[in-house]
């Protein structure tokens, strides 16, 4: 087991993301190309505050993830996450052992969250709420995550805050239901309108492109 939330996210999940790069470069078939492209455009760095070890950041360009101390010059901060360091370590003990990372699609799957299309979808939103997990294995305390999209710091009072239960989340994961069901599941507070209506604007699929003329 990883021994500390920060060696995880800037060692672990770096080593995790290439891997799954280089599974995308080798995939063929309808949509592959345009998959792997839309990763490597893109650019962006994601702050990580955990509360307990400090802050780490992660940067992607040109298909690669790199964990820094501090926001390197040119690099727009796409997205900031809060939570304690006993939290992270519980969901990354739940993680390990269930053996999940090493499903020979994780990677590329996990490769995917980076994408030029979503950064371009988000350009000029600032959205802020808490996402709140009940209902943890083994009686374990509900999970905060605090999170600021278009923004640097994760929010103290955030616009809205979503519940889900881990189940959900687990069902997500085996494919059971879709990510349109699993917002129908959240449990809102407060004004969530626009974050989603940028959710559903970026669950649908890209527009493709018409077949060359002879």
């Amino acid at each position: 087991m990883t021994d500390t939330a920060t060696a995880f996210f800037s060692e672990v999940l770096p080593a995790h993301f290439g891997k799954g790069v280089e599974a995308l470069r080798k995939k063929d078939g309808p949509g592959a190309k345009e998959a792997l492209d839309d990763v490597l455009a893109s650019k962006g760095a994601i702050r990580l505050v955990i509360g307990g070890e400090g802050e780490t950041w992660l940067v992607v360009e040109n298909g690669t993830m790199r964990s820094e101390k501090t926001l390197p010059d040119g690099y727009v901060v796409r997205m900031a996450f809060g939570f304690t360091a006993e939290a992270a370590k519980g969901a990354i003990a739940l993680l390990e052992e269930s053996g999940r990372m090493d499903d020979p699609e994780a990677p590329a799957r996990f490769a995917r969250t980076a994408s030029a299309r979503a950064e371009k979808l988000l350009a000029g939103q600032k959205i802020e709420f808490h996402v709140i997990v009940r209902d943890l294995p083994d009686g374990a305390k509900d999970v905060v995550v605090k999170v600021a999209i278009g923004a640097d710091t994760p929010p103290e009072k955030p616009q809205f805050t979503a519940t889900i239960s881990y189940d959900d989340i687990e069902d997500l994961r085996e494919g059971d239901i879709t990510p349109q069901q699993v917002l129908g599941r959240l449990r809102l507070t407060g004004d969530a309108s626009r974050a989603m209506a940028v959710g559903m604007m970026l669950m649908q699929p890209p527009a493709q492109k018409a077949p060359a003329k002879k």
